[in-house]
């Protein structure tokens, strides 16, 4: 089968998948509209000139040149990652067969129960304006009419996580969804201590790795360790990864403050680790925190997870799909500065009273669903079946 990949040359979840079918025994090419990283791992196809920062009239105006571009390559399967705008752009060149992968963000930021403006991925790492919420409610007036028949006719639909395929499923009530979590990679690199962890002398470490963002709950965690330092907390050490996402200039004030006055409690990476890195952060995690305001099935926490680290989380549908409080996970709800910092200090006890009951438990789940490669040979059976008219 040739898989014609629709995305970013960039994304994380675009190349991890991509990889992950190249190796199942797909014949997979990236198709996209910037220019590629070094050392891309997937042949990649730019769609007309590379363009740094990709918006709508690029896409737009670029429909037959993406179908021209999948023809080119005998391409069997088109297979847009995230709806917006790459499964959008797929629909519109008219090119069939597509089988678009919708990540959290896709659909829920566009659904019935949307979070407030000022907590849209959209507006995420950008200063509080005018402008940017009038884009946020533009984006969420016309891109459901867009969507809509982007999953009418797809030949089927694959979400990462149960909300996302079932419970917000009103753009077509006929449509099948199925549910395949893209999965990590269970074979690490040996890890390596970044710069800065050396000076961290707190016994355990938690790790807030998901951005430096108020979308990823950035502003309760670090209002939550303040707190909890000033009420004489010790046992945790925090480790805010800005990852991919911009900086949210109104969680500055207090960054600074943590690295001045808790610089052996506190660190705060700005540039994306390498996984030799990330690998070290994990192996020595005790915990780790998870509160975006919506989300699919992320990474992060099954890294962590597979790694042996309490996940300690909102809420969400997402989460609450796959873990349980007090069994394999510590849910915070509501997310709030004090719950969190009174969640810290119940978790303290935890690691001085009794031995860790969450990590074997994550591992075996991680195991069974969440593997990389075994999910991509799955996606490929059903795939296959799909193109074949055969019931999925």
């Amino acid at each position: 089968m040739r898989i014609g990949l629709v995305g970013s040359p960039h994304d994380l979840h675009t190349l991890r998948w991509g990889q992950a079918l190249q190796e199942a025994g797909a014949e997979v090419f990236l198709f996209g509209i910037e220019s590629p990283p070094p050392e891309l791992p997937l042949s990649y196809i730019c769609v007309g000139e590379a363009v740094p920062s990709p918006q709508w009239k690029h896409f737009w105006s670029r429909r037959p040149a993406l179908k021209g571009a999948l023809q080119a390559q005998n391409i069997t399967l088109a297979h847009p990652i995230h709806l917006t705008p790459f499964g959008v752009w797929v629909w519109l060149s008219g090119f069939r067969p597509y089988i678009p992968f919708a990540m959290g963000a896709d659909v829920l930021e566009y659904g019935p129960y949307a979070p407030p403006i000022t907590l849209s991925w959209s507006a995420q790492g950008k200063p509080p304006s005018l402008s940017t919420y009038l884009r946020t409610i533009t984006r969420r007036a016309l891109l459901p009419a867009l969507l809509r028949p982007t999953l009418h006719h797809a030949l089927l639909c694959v979400g990462d996580n149960y909300e996302l395929c079932f419970t917000n499923k009103y753009f077509e009530k006929e449509k099948i969804y199925i549910e395949v979590p893209t999965g990590i990679g269970l074979r690490w690199p040996p890890s390596e201590a970044p710069a800065g962890v050396e000076r961290l002398s707190a016994p355990h470490w938690l790790l807030a790795p998901r951005g430096a963002t108020r979308f990823y709950g950035a502003d309760v965690i670090l209002k939550a360790f303040q707190a909890y330092c000033e009420k004489g907390g010790t046992t945790f050490a925090l480790i805010l990864l800005q990852g991919a996402y911009p900086l949210d200039p109104t969680l500055s004030p207090t960054i600074d403050y943590l690295e001045k006055q808790y610089k052996n409690m506190f660190l705060f990476f700005i540039k994306r680790l390498d996984k030799k890195y990330m690998s070290y952060l994990w192996q020595h995690a005790a915990a780790f925190i998870s509160a975006p305001v919506y989300d699919g099935y992320s990474y992060a926490v099954a890294e962590g997870r597979w790694h042996g680290a309490l996940p300690i989380v909102n809420a969400i549908p997402a989460h609450r799909e796959i873990l349980t409080h007090g069994y394999n996970a510590w849910f915070v709800e509501p997310f709030t500065p004090e719950k969190l910092t009174e969640a810290l200090f119940h978790i303290e006890a935890l690691l001085h009273n009794s031995p860790p009951f969450w990590k074997e438990r994550n591992r075996a789940w991680i195991a069974r669903y969440s593997d990389l490669s075994t999910n991509a040979q799955l996606f490929l059976a059903i795939a296959e079946k799909a193109l074949a008219g055969k019931h999925v």
